[in-house]
C-alpha cells in the first residue's frame, strides 16, 4: 500500500474535507473493493481525509469464486452489475465453479494525450504516481502518443467517520475542500484584547449579547470598534450569547416559537448591522424539557444567518450524568445544524466540588472527545481548553474544601512566592504541586504550555476542527509558542 498524503491530508492548520457525491457509497475496512463494508454513506455526508492509497485501484481485480459464491452475491460486494460482471468475464450465464476467477470490472477516468505531455505531467497533473499509470496502462516505457487514451488509476481516500471509525473511499466518490482549523480565544469580561496581535488565533469571541425576559428577549452589549480592530488583524468575529444558565429565562424564550423568532431576529440584525462572521451560543443548565426546543433555536438561527454566510457554532459540556447541563443536549442534531460544535473540555472538578482534582485531565478531556465524536464528525468538532485552574484549600481539621479560580499567571505567580517545585502527575498528565499553611492544604494541578501542547495534540490526533481557549488574558505568554508548534 502506497501513500501518498499531499493527494489527501493537508497541513496542521488545515483539514481536508470530503463530501459524498453519490446516494450510497460503500466505505470499505481496506484499500480494496472486496474488503469488508463498514459504512454505506448518503450524498453530502462530510468527513474528513486522512490519508489516500492506490490500493487496488491501478490492478486487475480477481475474485477466485469460493463455495456459497453466486454471481449477484460477487457482484453486490464489488459494487458492480451483474450485467458488466458477466461482460467482462464473457458469462453467457450466472453459472460459476468454485475456484473460477473473475475480472472484476472497474470504472477508469480516461485522459487523452496531447501535445507536450509526459507521463510525469499527466500523473502530476491527476495525484497518481507514475508507475501506477504504467502499471495499469501497461506501458514499457515513458513515451506517449497523442491521441493515446489513459486510464487513471482511482486512488481511495481513507476518511475519518462518527464513533472512531475509519475507513476507504474511492477517491472519485468524494469532492474535496480545504478547512482552515478554528483557533478561537473568548474575551471574557474585563480582558483587554492585546491578544488580538496574536498570529495564530484567527476567531475571537466577545461577549456582546445576552438572554433577558423582556423586548427582544436579548441585551446587547455591541462593540463595533472591537468588530473593526479584529478584522484589522485578520481575524474572524463570532460574539457570544449566554444564558445566563438560568433554565427559568431559557425555558420562557425557547419554549415559545413566537419568542424564539424575536430572539433570532434580533441577532441575525445586530450580527449584520456589526458586520460579524459568525455567532457563538453558549446556553448552559438547560432543563430536559426544552431539548427540543433547543435544536429549534438553533435550526431557525441558522436559517437566518445562512443568507449572510455566517457561521453558528455551539457549545457544549464534556458529557456527564446532569440532566441540566448534560442531559438536556442533543449532540446529535446541534452537530447536524451546526457549522462546529465546541466541547467545553474543562471542569472536571467544579468550582464547589466537594472533592479535591484536575479542572481538566488529559484521560477525561480525551474521553469526552471519543464519546462526542459517536454523534459528531470530527472536523465539526472544536475543544475548549482552560487558560485557568482552581487552587484547592482542604482545612486539615474539618477535611471541608473550598476551591479558588487561578488564572495561569497567578497560579506561576504562586509557585515563585512560595518556592514550590513542579511535579508530574502521570494520572492527570499535568504539573502538580502542594503546600501546608496554618492547617491548611493547597493543591493546584497546574494549566500550562506542557498541558496545552497535550491537548493540541489531541486535535491533530482526532481530526478535530480546531481548538478554543477560555479565557483570553489569563494565559502565560509561552503559551502561545505552543499554538505556534500547530
Amino acid at each position: 500500500m502506497s501513500l501518498f498524503p499531499s493527494s489527501g491530508q493537508a497541513s496542521s492548520n488545515t483539514l481536508s474535507i470530503g463530501s459524498v457525491k453519490v446516494d450510497k457509497a460503500s466505505v470499505f475496512k481496506a484499500p480494496k473493493l472486496g474488503s469488508t463494508k463498514v459504512a454505506v454513506l448518503k450524498k453530502g455526508e462530510k468527513f474528513p481525509v486522512i490519508s489516500s492509497a492506490s490500493g487496488d485501484s491501478a490492478s486487475l481485480i480477481i475474485h477466485k469464486v469460493v463455495r456459497g459464491d453466486t454471481l449477484s452475491g460477487i457482484a453486490k460486494q464489488y459494487g458492480v452489475s451483474e450485467r458488466e460482471l458477466k461482460k467482462q468475464n464473457k458469462l453467457t450465464s450466472e453459472k460459476i465453479i468454485i475456484g473460477q476467477k473473475l475480472k472484476i470490472p472497474q470504472k477508469y477516468q480516461i485522459h487523452t494525450v496531447k501535445s507536450g505531455d509526459s507521463l510525469w505531467k499527466v500523473a502530476t497533473k491527476y495525484g497518481v504516481t507514475i508507475s501506477d499509470l504504467k502499471k495499469l496502462n501497461h506501458l514499457r516505457t515513458v513515451n506517449l502518443d497523442v491521441g493515446q487514451k489513459l486510464k487513471l488509476p482511482d486512488y481511495y481516500f481513507q476518511i475519518q467517520l462518527l464513533d472512531g471509525k475509519k475507513g476507504w473511499i474511492k477517491r472519485s466518490l468524494l469532492k474535496q475542500k480545504k478547512q482552515t482549523r478554528i483557533f478561537m480565544g473568548w474575551k471574557h469580561n474585563g480582558t483587554k484584547g492585546n491578544y488580538m496581535k496574536q498570529p495564530n488565533l484567527n476567531v475571537v469571541s466577545p461577549r456582546f449579547y445576552t438572554l433577558k425576559n423582556s423586548g427582544d428577549f436579548v441585551s446587547l452589549s455591541v462593540d463595533k470598534k472591537y468588530v473593526q480592530d479584529a478584522h484589522r488583524q485578520g481575524k474572524q468575529v463570532w460574539p457570544l450569547i449566554g444564558n445566563q444558565f438560568d433554565p427559568v429565562l431559557t425555558d420562557f424564550i425557547l419554549g415559545s416559537a413566537a419568542n424564539r423568532q424575536k430572539l433570532v431576529s434580533a441577532l441575525r440584525d445586530s450580527l449584520v448591522q456589526t458586520n460579524s462572521d459568525g455567532i457563538n451560543v453558549d446556553f448552559e443548565n438547560i432543563d430536559p424539557k426544552n431539548e427540543r426546543d433547543y435544536v429549534l433555536f438553533i435550526k431557525e438561527l441558522k436559517k437566518s444567518l445562512q443568507p449572510h454566510g455566517m457561521k453558528l457554532s455551539v457549545d457544549v459540556t464534556r458529557a456527564n450524568d446532569d440532566p441540566f447541563w448534560s442531559g438536556s443536549l442533543d449532540r446529535k442534531e446541534l452537530g447536524k445544524l451546526a457549522d462546529y460544535i465546541i466541547m467545553m473540555g474543562y471542569d472536571e472538578h467544579w468550582g464547589g466540588s466537594p472533592t479535591a482534582g484536575s479542572v481538566a485531565s488529559l484521560p477525561w478531556v480525551k474521553e469526552g472527545i471519543k464519546l462526542l465524536m459517536k454523534e459528531v464528525p470530527s472536523h465539526k468538532i472544536i475543544l475548549a481548553v482552560p487558560f485557568y485552574t482552581r487552587e484547592w484549600v482542604t482545612d486539615l481539621s474539618t477535611n471541608k474544601v473550598k476551591s479558588y479560580d487561578r488564572t495561569m499567571v497567578e497560579v506561576e505567580q504562586i509557585i515563585l512566592s512560595k518556592g514550590l517545585q513542579k511535579v508530574w502527575d502521570k494520572k492527570t498528565s499535568q504539573n502538580y504541586v502542594e503546600y501546608t499553611l496554618d492547617g491548611k492544604r493547597h493543591q493546584i494541578w497546574i494549566e500550562d504550555k506542557k498541558s496545552m501542547k497535550l491537548r493540541l495534540n489531541l486535535v491533530k490526533q482526532h481530526h478535530l476542527g480546531g481548538v478554543a481557549a477560555w479565557y483570553m488574558g489569563a494565559e502565560t505568554s509561552d503559551i502561545w509558542d505552543v499554538y505556534h508548534l500547530m
